[in-house]
């Protein structure tokens, strides 16, 4: 699994994507493993801090227990002006340290309340893709990949 820094430095260009597609709209889906093996999906807003990626749960959300039961997760960014697309997958760690938590708090253009679970989502892989000739015969996507060394 990679930090956010490490996939942005391994793939400047595809990490852009979703920080371009998070200044026109600030809001990802992210789908989490339910206990009983169905998926779940939430919105939810990535904060970048660090070098790392993080998303911060409302204590009444069920996600928080998929995510610490489960770590599993993949995070897919709404389409952008182009249709572009950011999707990642990975495993969630529950971050339980003070000054982590702090400097998620002052990254996040939101507002991360006290009670809300904080965790990092690790990445394993990556996908980008926009559209070739849309609205044309034989429109196609344009797709790159990613995959994590470890």
């Amino acid at each position: 699994m990679a930090t956010w820094g490490q996939f942005a430095e391994g793939r400047p260009d595809m990490a852009e994507v979703l920080l371009k597609l998070l200044e026109w709209i600030p809001i990802t889906y992210l789908a989490t493993v339910r206990r009983d093996g169905s998926p779940r999906v939430h919105p939810v807003c990535p904060i970048i801090a660090g070098g790392r990626m993080f998303i911060a749960v409302a204590d009444t959300s069920p996600k928080r227990f998929d995510l610490r039961r489960d770590g599993r997760y993949a995070l897919h960014g709404l389409p952008g002006k182009r249709d572009d697309e950011f999707y990642v997958t990975g495993r969630a760690a529950l971050v339980e340290d003070a000054a982590t938590r702090a400097q998620v708090v002052e990254a996040a253009g939101h507002s991360v309340h006290d009670s809300d679970w904080v965790f990092e989502l690790r990445i394993d892989r990556a996908m980008t893709a926009y559209w070739e000739k849309v609205g044309q015969p034989d429109t196609y996507a344009v797709r790159q990949f990613w995959w994590s060394a470890g």
